[in-house]
């Protein structure tokens, strides 16, 4: 029997051809059995690394090798397989967008409905610290009192926000449900971002590699809700509190998204230093 590692692949996981996807950009050339190598596995893993959240890679990794795997009597895979594909769990440092930076996207003018949905999708992420897998399913009826309330989808939490202004008019003004791939939101977002002048210089550690540039360069759809806890946090908020707000089931999964350095301390904590 012949097997077609895009058809088998599919069988397995059907809601995931951007993996496969993913494999076809990094290399410019179809997903087959037989174009696997070591050198077209690491440029997959690199390319899914610069693209997607470091829990995404991962999780696509695991899925690729998982199908090979089930292969691996039936045709001639790399020896390095397992090795390539296993991504380490590892810390990173990743960006955050300050407040001018937010005021700056904001007042962007969309010069398409993507621009338009991404621009207020990422908005609605970094002032209410909701997934996009729960804002794109807001609606007006979830708004009450001046608070913003849901269930997380991931975790089944319960959440309530304090609703910020824009987020209510973003909400009732722009369809906000429309579906959009994470590869297309990121790249929208990073246009978005560098024509509004986030171009500061930083250095971020991430895929085992320390990499620097231009602000925007690195903003994804996570941007939103690390934008979320760390301006919380930099005002003071306890993480419990920003834990509760963003849906989490514990302040040790809030932790990793405040990327900032450690907030302007007391006089008092001062005070033990001197």
């Amino acid at each position: 029997m012949k097997y077609e590692l895009r058809k088998v692949f599919l069988e397995k996981y059907p809601k995931y051809e951007i993996i496969l996807r993913m494999y076809e950009e990094a290399n410019g050339c179809e997903c087959t059995f037989e174009s696997l190598s070591k050198i077209r596995l690491q440029k997959f893993v690199d390319y899914m690394s610069g693209r997607v959240a470091k829990s995404s890679a991962r999780q696509y990794a695991a899925k690729f090798k998982a199908v090979l795997n089930l292969y691996s009597e039936e045709f001639h895979i790399p020896n390095d397989y397992i090795k390539i594909l296993n991504l380490r769990n590892e810390k990173c440092v990743s960006i955050w967008l300050n407040d001018g930076e937010l005021e700056r996207l904001s007042g962007y003018k969309a010069k398409s409905g993507n621009e338009r949905l991404v621009q207020a999708q990422f908005l609605i992420g970094s002032y209410s610290g909701m997934r996009r897998s729960d804002y794109s399913r807001i609606t007006e009826e979830n708004m009450m009192d001046g608070f913003l309330s849901y269930v997380s989808q991931k975790t089944k939490i319960q959440a309530t926000v304090p609703l910020k202004p824009i987020v209510a008019e973003l909400i009732e003004r722009v369809v906000i449900s429309r579906e959009i791939s994470e590869m297309a939101f990121n790249e929208i977002i990073r246009n978005i971002c560098k024509e509004c002048g986030i171009n500061e210089r930083v250095k971020v550690f991430k895929a085992g590699k320390e990499m620097s540039g231009e602000k925007w360069m690195f903003v994804t759809s996570h941007t939103a809700r690390r934008s979320f806890a760390t301006n919380l946090y930099l005002r003071g908020a306890d993480l419990y509190s920003i834990s509760r707000m963003m849906g989490h089931s514990s302040v040790t999964m809030t932790e990793g998204y405040v990327v900032c350095g450690l907030r302007e301390q007391s006089k008092e904590v001062l005070e033990y230093f001197k």
